[in-house]
């Protein structure tokens, strides 16, 4: 006589393995939200700081290649900002010799955009003028490529704050971390 085997237990997971699994996916993602939240906050900083760094070197070079002094016009109550040609400033750069000619203004597009909406402006300085309650604030870039005192410091929620100046002999932004 051959002994008997007992029956294969039925295939599948028990309602207990199934809700263990569930418990132990829920509190990895539950743990996992802050970092997500602290990146998304992070990448908010780092678009700020692209778009103003962006603005302005986007005024510099138009004042430069159009030999006009353009503006960067900022609306801190709107949270937007634009770069506008302004006058000419003696007419067509002269050339030596066989230097090349600058490219013409349609190589190069005005610059414009916003702020995301977290985004808070605590200082808005406009030769030493403070413009964070102001309808606009005007910077101005010349075509020897020097520009006005400008500094601006924003922050994002509690996460990070940065500030960024302008180099009035360069007219090129330079960034410091606050935190």
């Amino acid at each position: 006589m051959t002994p008997s085997r007992p029956p294969h237990p039925p295939g599948g997971f028990t309602m207990l393995e199934i809700m263990i699994v569930i418990a132990v996916a829920g509190l990895v993602m539950a743990t996992s939200i802050p970092f997500v939240q602290h990146t998304v906050r992070r990448d908010a900083v780092y678009t700020a700081v692209k778009v103003v760094d962006e603005a302005c070197r986007n005024a510099r070079a138009l004042a430069i290649f159009n030999n006009t002094t353009t503006e960067l016009v900022i609306h801190p109550h709107e949270k937007s900002f634009s770069v506008r040609p302004g006058t000419s400033r003696g007419g067509p750069i002269p050339r030596v010799g066989n230097e090349p000619r600058p490219p013409s203004n349609h190589s190069i597009k005005p610059y414009s955009g916003h702020f995301a909406d977290d985004v808070t402006i605590d200082l808005l300085d406009v030769n030493f003028i403070e413009h964070r309650d102001a309808e606009e604030a005007t910077v101005r870039f010349q075509p020897n490529g020097t520009a006005d005192e400008f500094t601006i410091f924003f922050r994002i929620g509690t996460i990070a704050a940065r500030k960024i100046t302008l180099d009035i002999v360069t007219g090129l932004p330079a960034l410091e971390v606050i935190r």
